[in-house]
């Protein structure tokens, strides 16, 4: 029934998996490859950001360069890079998550999606490298098809109401993510936020930016199942 019914929204870094940093190894290479050895990353915290949002940031922080107008071209190169940069690292489904899909996919009330700031060319590189079958999300929201992370969230939900016809209650829109961004943009539409402290933000942290529910991971799947009933 459609009152039942719920879109849940993964990020992939950081909540689906780790890459042991595959994505800022690729594109520091790709950056250098185009701009030389002069380019840096200059600690940019990358984390829950879209990439067309990383690259602005990075010109920004290389303002030495001629990087403005070599978007799509920085874009290709630290594509290419990065399946070079997955197949040479240790890339892994995070605790539970295997399960937890598996688990999911069978409920019929449910829909699983993915919402993230990876180009869309990334996402299903990543996720067979961990092992994730990108087939099992019937919704996708990507980096590259909105100006913000909160934009996303509003696509996906169009997506959803183009493929079911019909439309969700904003707290049955499920994002579930790592970070204080993923919470953020969960709640710029006023959709649930479900965090998981499985990427560099502690339980408390994401507690603290105001997260609907925090779990440590989702080994126990019972929260997140309360959530959906």
């Amino acid at each position: 029934m459609v009152e039942t019914s719920a879109l849940l929204l993964f990020d992939i870094d950081g909540t689906l998996l780790l890459s042991d940093g595959a994505g800022q190894r690729a594109m520091l290479e790709a950056g250098r490859q185009l701009f030389g050895n002069g380019f840096d990353f200059k600690d940019l915290d990358t984390s829950g950001k879209i990439d067309p949002q990383i690259f602005a940031e990075l010109v920004e922080a290389n303002p030495h360069l001629e990087m403005a107008h070599a978007h799509d071209q920085f874009r290709d190169t630290y594509l290419q890079l990065l399946s070079i940069e997955l197949g040479r690292s240790r890339v892994w489904s995070l605790p539970g998550i295997t399960a937890a899909l598996e688990v999911l996919s069978e409920l019929e009330h449910v829909t699983l999606g993915l919402l993230t700031g990876n180009y869309g060319q990334a996402v299903p590189l990543k996720l067979r490298a961990a092992g994730l079958d990108p087939n099992l999300f019937a919704v996708t929201a990507f980096g590259d098809e909105a100006a913000t992370r909160a934009d996303l969230v509003a696509l996906a939900q169009a997506r959803y109401q183009e493929r079911t016809g019909n439309k969700l209650p904003r707290e049955r829109v499920i994002v579930i993510g790592d970070t204080p961004r993923d919470v953020e943009c969960a709640h710029a539409h006023g959709c649930t936020a479900f965090a998981v402290a499985t990427g560099r933000w502690e339980a408390e942290h994401l507690i603290a930016a105001g997260a609907d529910h925090v779990v440590e991971n989702l080994a126990d799947l019972k929260p997140l199942l309360q959530l959906l009933a």
